[in-house]
């Protein structure tokens, strides 16, 4: 028993954590680094959204209405279809935005922005819900509107990556007007191919928000 008990403070359930060395640290910060950055942007809009939703007027959340669900007066009294096609509108426009602007060698920071605008506006919405209807806007927000809103950011997130690294590569050769490596054209069809997995993930969350709504937004009084 005492070996046994031994061998696990060695190297088993006792035994001290260690530390990642800077090699790993490197590596992952090289694999997932540029990711990381887009999920903090992403958090740090929702953050400043929920900030500004305190000051909103009604006749601002409506104006937002065509890219956040804001107007909630407006898509309530939609059907299942109007719903969907609201939905998919909106976030397309992000998507197609993120793709143009990385096929470009001047889209790296306007894609960071894109990225933080959509968290801006996540963060507008569910603030301004709860301030306005309290429980029923939370409850409102958590099951209606925030899974489709999760896999459309997953979606948007995993392209503002690839994006920003392919903006990046035209940007470096165009800089050092170098005959290149690697020609672009696949590097271009998997940035593409990847443009509309994307837009299948988003189709699916614009058909998840529509049967959401469908089935429980007449269980809140908003």
């Amino acid at each position: 028993m005492k070996s046994v008990i031994f061998s696990l403070k060695r190297g088993g359930v006792f035994s001290r954590r260690r530390f990642p060395s800077a090699a790993e640290l490197r590596f992952t910060w090289k694999r997932y680094g540029v990711t990381l950055v887009f999920v903090l942007l992403l958090l740090l809009g929702i953050a400043l959204g929920a900030v500004y939703a305190g000051g909103a007027d009604k006749a601002f959340m409506k104006t937002l209405d065509f890219l956040f669900t804001t107007n909630l007066d407006a898509r309530l009294s939609r059907g299942a279809i109007a719903t969907f096609c609201a939905c998919f509108a909106s976030d397309f426009i992000f998507l197609t935005s993120v793709y143009l602007l990385g096929v470009s060698p001047w889209g790296l920071p306007f894609e960071l922005f894109v990225v933080l605008f959509k968290g801006f506006g996540t963060g507008l919405t569910a603030a301004y819900l709860v301030s306005a209807h309290s429980l029923s806007g939370l409850g409102f927000y958590l099951l209606v509107l925030l899974p489709g809103t999760f896999l459309f950011c997953l979606a948007l997130l995993s392209l503002s990556a690839q994006a920003f690294d392919f903006s990046k590569l035209l940007l470096l050769r165009l800089i050092r007007a170098e005959l290149p490596e690697e020609p672009l054209r696949p590097l271009w069809l998997k940035f593409s191919t990847r443009f509309l997995t994307s837009l299948l993930m988003t189709f699916f969350a614009a058909a998840l928000d529509a049967v959401l709504w469908s089935m429980f937004a007449g269980a809140f009084s908003l």
